[in-house]
């Protein structure tokens, strides 16, 4: 019996059974349908610091884009200056 055969058996099997009875006290459920006040702060205060992060990220991309063809430059220079040997 192979693996795809074994696993064929297992979904059959799996198809019959019933869903387990779930108790949950009522204060669970309480917790989880409000939402407290905490938890919304705590997420404004990630969300602000996610766009923060993305803004000095775009920040340092658009002084460094300008600086990256000062860089590469002089090894460009250099190319042109013994492309006569690579060729």
């Amino acid at each position: 019996m192979n693996i795809d055969d074994r696993l064929k058996a297992l979904a059959r099997q799996g198809h019959g059974d019933s869903p387990p009875a779930v108790d949950v006290a009522d204060r669970i459920v309480q917790i989880l349908t409000t939402s407290p006040h905490m938890v919304v702060l705590l997420e404004r205060l990630w969300m602000w610091m996610a766009g923060l992060s993305c803004a000095a990220a775009v920040a340092v991309l658009v002084v460094a884009v300008p600086f990256y063809d000062l860089w590469n430059d002089p090894f460009l220079e250099v190319m042109e200056t013994i492309s006569w040997v690579i060729q």
